[in-house]
């Protein structure tokens, strides 16, 4: 049974809900009859439910211990999106709830030491190990949170009367940084997403994959303070439920792999409302700022970026059979006044005054399916900042038809009030 009560179900069955979790697919995972399991490496074991509305839910379980001698830790009830890769840090204080810490703190705040999580003795504790939690950093006996508990790190205790207790760890101090400057330097690719050429990795460090609860990449985003993004508001028409959507933060490949990989839970989103197709969204928690994540700077208000100037455009998306896929590429896009863009023979009037183009006019320089909300973003002054949200246009790369973004120095008062408010 889940949490909620609903009857799991046979993870050999395809109905009601399809699914890749198979006993033949994890066979390393018991996945007999319809138990809950964790074949994922999740926070706790769940299941695929036997209501066809409902997907899939946590199980209702406790952690193991002396249950005589102290009350188990209380299982998490909030209806989390299952979490995915995050980032290793070595930094001895907590963000958020430190469920990314990975420092060396290893006594409990009452000093009681903490038991190691490969150990069965003397607390037993299945759910938690370093096999069941791979990407948790269950290393020795340092206190963690791998079931990302509210409260924060806590630890199984080698005190044979008490099975677990919470870690006392400072909290970090807000992260410093100089937005739009990269830690490692771009290719500035003079070229195209779809016909260019693949980015020096973490070169871009504000763009963000913005992906489906199930990890799914299918917009762009960027990054412009530790806990907010900005991307385009079509991307946000498949839900209006925040917990729909994830983002993933510094990663190279879609398939977000590397260990400096952050993910974050969208806690509330902002469409302009206006109408124009941009939004803000608010992370669960402020991103850790480090050499792979770093905000992009915006722009000065109502500011128009001149014709032919030199901008580059970012993502995953589409490449049109080009090679490149499954890693961030890169384009340069020169900027074009709307009034040429307007022209009959180009986008023929479509482009409104919130909007800029950008392209090469004879083709071969545009973003994609896929790229959507990512950065229009352009060289000022030894930085980056984003001048333009990636919005439509008529194909991908065809001559006279260069991409059209939301001009985001039209926004930026309206960007910095949700964010004070927000």
């Amino acid at each position: 049974m889940t949490i909620s009560g609903k009857k799991c179900q046979a993870w050999r069955s395809m109905t009601p809900h399809k699914h890749a979790k198979t006993p033949e697919a994890y066979p390393d995972a018991d996945l007999r009859q319809n138990y809950c399991r964790n074949p994922d490496a999740d926070r706790a074991p769940w299941c695929y439910t036997t209501d066809p509305i409902v997907k899939w839910e946590y199980c209702n379980l406790r952690k193991c211990g002396n249950e005589q001698l102290t009350s188990p830790k209380p299982p998490q009830t909030t209806m989390a999106t299952k979490p995915g890769t995050t980032r290793p840090t070595t930094t001895d204080c907590v963000v958020g709830n430190g469920k990314e810490y990975r420092g060396t703190t290893a006594k409990t705040a009452s000093g009681r030491t903490c038991q190691e999580w490969s150990l069965q003795k003397p607390h037993g504790h299945d759910s938690f190990t370093p096999l069941t939690h791979p990407r948790a950093g269950l290393e020795k006996n340092y206190c963690r949170n791998p079931d990302e508990d509210i409260n924060g790190p806590w630890c199984y205790t080698t005190d044979l009367w008490k099975a677990w207790e919470y870690c006392e760890i400072p909290k970090c101090p807000p992260s410093e940084y100089e937005c739009g400057k990269a830690k490692r330097k771009p290719k500035l690719c003079p070229s195209r997403i779809v016909g260019g050429c693949k980015s020096n990795p973490h070169s871009w460090p504000w763009q963000i994959s913005l992906r489906t609860s199930f990890n799914m990449h299918f917009c762009g985003g960027t990054l412009i303070a530790p806990q907010w993004v900005l991307t385009a508001k079509h991307c946000l028409e498949r839900s209006s439920r925040p917990s729909s959507y994830r983002i993933f933060l510094g990663l190279h490949t879609e398939r977000a792999t590397e260990s400096s990989v952050q993910m974050r839970e969208v806690e509330k989103m902002f469409k302009e409302p206006g109408g124009a197709d941009i939004a803000l969204l608010k992370m669960s928690s402020p991103a850790v700022i480090n050499n792979e994540v770093i905000p992009a700077c915006l722009p000065p208000e109502n500011v128009v970026v001149g014709n032919r100037v030199e901008c580059f455009v970012t993502g995953w998306g589409e490449t049109q059979g080009t090679g490149g896929e499954g890693v961030l590429k890169e384009t340069e896009a020169p900027v074009i006044e709307n009034k040429v863009c307007n022209r009959p023979e180009f986008l023929n009037g479509r482009v409104h005054d919130n909007e800029l183009c950008a392209g090469n006019i004879h083709g071969g320089a545009d973003s994609c399916q896929g790229d959507s909300g990512g950065p229009l973003i352009c060289a000022d002054q030894g930085g980056y900042i984003i001048h333009g949200v990636t919005s439509w246009g008529l194909g991908c790369a065809a001559p006279m038809k260069p991409g059209v973004y939301v001009r985001v120095s039209r926004f930026v008062r309206w960007i910095e009030r949700v964010m004070s408010t927000g």
